[in-house]
């Protein structure tokens, strides 16, 4: 087959279905109603909606907004009550905090306070001490120890006492009604400053007090050093005055005791001082008036007599009072009393009056009645047999038995003024020996 010059394309026929696979058409006009669209209740109908799948994705891009925004003010709101819980907690904290510091401060203060008290006390005492003339005449080792250390007591006394601890800050706080959180924490801030400011004081009271306590036992100790330097030089008094009367060295010793207790120290002031140097220089004026006695002729009698009776007074110290008139009687009459002490070793003072230094040599009653004034000075000695049936404590009669049994039976004795004690007496007196 020749091939001929391509033309345009003739248009191609329109395919036709063969005549069989066609359906006759009528002419007559359609039927309305199969214009008609299906009917919606019609299940077998076909429907304009969406299916359900073709709805989800729309709901979803609605929920998920909403519920991230849920979700942010639940986050939100959470938070914000955290937020308020957690300042109202620091607020209460703080608050009990405070109150338990103003505690703390105001014990501290009182602490200081009496701390203080005590050592203006102490200061006040030792400086009647160290301002009086007894301490200016006393050359004591421990006096200067002693003014240093109430020096340094003087400064810290001078410190004014504690003021009331501040609780304007817990008075201002306000707990009624609710407060946002930014106000809580300004308030729990203000609390916390006040709790730190009251911290820094107690602190304070508390280095003052411990040290106004440091200062206060070393003035203390001085003190003591002071009035033990003091007690030693008393012994030696004592040691070098033995001829001193025994009332007066009872009473050096008694002070002397006091200034070496650590529990008499409140009553070591000024008065102290001066009571025992003047004791102590009654001792030395006692022992050169008995030594000067001693060495007087015109005492010769009375030293015989003293020297008798302390003969039998088997070592009960005796001194002697000697007057015109003892219990009212004078001249012509004899006459003595015996003062007796069981302190202190047992000791008596034994007054007689002159007429028995002028009948001394003229017989044995003034002889008979020393030894009666020397009995009433056994009955601490020999207190069983003073206590027993015979005498039931009876002092005279124990005097006059005491005087017989030593072989002075004679008026002198006590039978002219308190009558004869019977043989059973005079035999149980006689072992006081």
């Amino acid at each position: 087959m020749s091939e001929e010059p391509a033309g345009p394309a003739a248009p191609a026929a329109a395919a036709v279905p063969p005549a069989e696979a066609m359906e006759p058409v009528s002419a007559v006009d359609p039927d309305p109603a199969a214009l008609m669209p299906p009917s919606s209740a019609d299940p077998a109908a076909p429907s304009d909606a969406p299916p359900p799948a073709a709805r989800r994705p729309l709901l979803r891009r609605r929920i998920v907004p909403i519920a991230a925004l849920v979700v942010a003010v639940a986050l939100i709101a959470g938070g914000f009550w955290g937020w308020s819980a957690a300042t109202q907690n620091r607020y209460e904290s703080a608050g009990s905090t405070l109150q338990s510091q103003l505690d703390t401060e105001t014990s501290a203060a009182h602490a200081f306070d009496a701390r203080l008290l005590a050592v203006q006390g102490l200061a006040t005492r030792i400086h009647s001490v160290v301002d009086s003339p007894a301490f200016a005449s006393l050359p004591i080792a421990q006096a200067d120890a002693l003014r240093q250390s109430l020096a340094t007591v003087d400064a810290l006394a001078q410190a004014p006492a504690a003021v009331a601890p501040d609780s304007s800050a817990l008075e201002a706080a306000d707990d009624s009604g609710y407060r946002p959180p930014w106000q809580l924490t300004g308030d729990a801030e203000q609390l916390e400053g006040a709790t730190r400011a009251s911290q820094q004081t107690s602190d304070g009271l508390a280095q003052a007090t411990d040290a106004a306590k440091t200062a206060e036992d070393s003035l203390d100790a001085a003190e003591a050093a002071y009035f033990e330097g003091v007690a030693v030089t008393a012994d030696q008094t004592l040691a070098a005055n033995t001829l001193a009367n025994k009332s007066r060295q009872v009473a050096l010793e008694n002070l002397v005791a006091e200034a070496r207790n650590p529990m008499q120290s409140a009553a070591r002031d000024g008065g102290f001082l001066a009571s025992l140097t003047d004791a102590e220089s009654q001792v030395v004026a006692s022992q050169a008036s008995n030594q000067a006695q001693l060495n007087d002729p015109s005492w010769a009698v009375r030293n015989e007599i003293e020297s008798y009776a302390r003969s039998i007074s088997h070592g009960v110290a005796l001194e002697f009072v000697w007057a015109p008139e003892v219990s009212g009687l004078g001249s012509n009459w004899l006459s003595g009393t015996a003062e007796t002490y069981d302190t202190d070793g047992g000791y008596a003072i034994i007054s007689l009056n002159y007429t028995i230094e002028d009948a001394w040599s003229e017989g044995r009653d003034a002889r008979a009645l020393v030894t009666h004034e020397v009995g009433h000075t056994q009955v601490y000695r020999c207190s069983t047999l003073f206590a027993s049936p015979a005498f039931n404590r009876d002092q005279e009669m124990w005097a006059t038995a005491w005087s017989i049994s030593q072989g002075f039976d004679v008026p002198g004795s006590g039978i002219e003024a308190y009558g004869r004690p019977t043989d059973e007496q005079i035999s149980v007196a006689g072992q006081c020996r």
